[in-house]
């Protein structure tokens, strides 16, 4: 398992905390606004970027706002959920600027009202306890307030999606911070001793998303153009139209461990995308195999290579989880159907940028970085440069990196 280090090149999401409309939600995995700002730059007559694992939406709110069509590729539905919102949804309410404030300002007035309180102690909290049985995750009145203001959401926005969509969002994006956990890279339980002076104040964390959303909105850009969803899988995506992209960028899964749907499993369960815990392992299914979490013991290998092996049988030996070397395996033969994806949707001469890190495991250092651009060239893909842009450690300090690899469809 690796560690990101503290040297920070302005390559993550970290750059994003103070950006208008970026930092509506925090997302850890996600990459630099600024990044994306500057490829674009460097890639001047761009009309539509593609980013086939989408995240929190970082490269389609950059495009968004430069007036550049967007499209990508996510499986998990809350991720999906905060690209959408934060790019369409943010993109209507620019336009309905006045019919959006007013809302707002509606919601705000409800939000510190004494009705909202009688209203969270009402709260039927059975769908919570079937969800996460024996899990406490929140401190009851907290969870009732949270739950209550989602109610609020639904009430205000009276069937307009757009609206209703914000307003979750602003609500979603606290319910971590109104709980016992925190995602520090994975999401766990605070320890004793983090946030001793914490104070939890669901509505005034609520409060504060909505007031910085009525700022952003207004800075949005008249231009600002659309995102649209070509698939759940990136992958899925080879099956389509050909030929539809000039570029595409991503920072995909990293072969770290990190299972990106147990990391929002309480936003997926609080805007309804899931109903109990017990359905986290069936999205894992359908990912990238990137974590241990989604490793099949039963699954075919549909693409090998001699240079892959000889990392996995080292693993063999010597990882005691016998989970990890399949890790290897199923995510190279994965990631050859995402190179053959983006090489079907890219236009010929179309740019692929891609932001990758290597792994170590168990004293094996795994060259993904390498090993992906061996996986590209097979696919029709040439490289035109391969750039260490940061540093990393993994977790007994030896020293592993972050590399930009752009590759071109012939």
């Amino acid at each position: 398992m690796t560690q990101q280090s503290t040297l920070d090149l302005g390559v993550t999401f970290r750059d994003n905390r103070n950006q208008a409309v970026h930092s509506w939600y925090p997302y850890v995995e996600g990459f630099s606004a600024d990044y994306v700002r500057q490829k674009l730059i460097h890639n001047e007559g761009v009309a539509h970027i593609y980013d086939p694992f989408g995240g929190s939406g970082t490269v389609q709110v950059v495009a968004s706002h430069a007036g550049v069509n967007s499209s990508y590729s996510e499986i998990n539905p809350f991720m999906s959920f905060v690209a959408e919102t934060k790019v369409n949804a943010a993109r209507t309410a620019r336009k309905n600027q006045s019919e959006f404030q007013a809302a707002a300002k509606q919601f705000l007035k409800h939000l510190q009202s004494d009705s909202l309180e009688h209203e969270a102690k009402l709260i039927d909290l059975s769908p919570y306890h079937e969800a996460f049985p024996k899990r406490d995750f929140f401190e009851e009145d907290h969870l009732r307030t949270l739950l209550a203001i989602k109610d609020l959401a639904y009430r205000i926005s009276d069937g307009r999606v757009w609206l209703r969509d914000l307003l979750l969002l602003a609500t979603a994006s606290n319910a971590v911070a109104s709980s016992h956990m925190t995602r520090r890279a994975d999401l766990r339980r605070r320890r004793a001793n983090e946030y001793v002076t914490r104070v939890v104040n669901v509505q005034g964390f609520v409060h504060s998303s909505i007031m910085q959303m009525v700022r952003d909105i207004s800075m949005i850009p008249d231009r600002a153009a659309p995102m649209a969803k070509l698939s759940e899988d990136c992958r899925d995506g080879r099956h389509g139209e050909s030929n539809q992209f000039d570029l595409a960028i991503t920072s995909p899964p990293y072969l770290n461990g990190t299972n990106y749907f147990r990391n929002t499993k309480i936003e997926l369960w609080l805007l309804d995308f899931i109903t109990a815990e017990k359905e986290l392992p069936g999205l894992c299914r359908k990912a990238v195999t990137a974590g241990i979490n989604n490793v099949s013991k039963t699954r075919n290998l549909e693409h090998t290579y001699q240079s892959v092996e000889e990392v996995a049988s080292a693993l063999d030996v010597a990882s005691p989880d016998k989970r990890i070397p399949l890790l290897v395996r199923q995510y190279f033969s994965d990631m050859t159907q995402v190179f053959q994806a983006v090489q079907h949707n890219l236009k010929p001469g179309g740019q692929f940028i891609f932001d990758i890190g290597d792994s170590k495991f168990y004293g094996v250092h795994v060259p993904t970085d390498r090993l992906l651009v061996q996986v590209a060239e097979r696919v029709g893909f040439e490289v035109v440069s391969d750039e260490v842009i940061a540093r990393r450690y993994s977790r007994d300090r030896s020293a592993l990196h972050q590399v930009e690899i752009i590759f071109r469809k012939g």
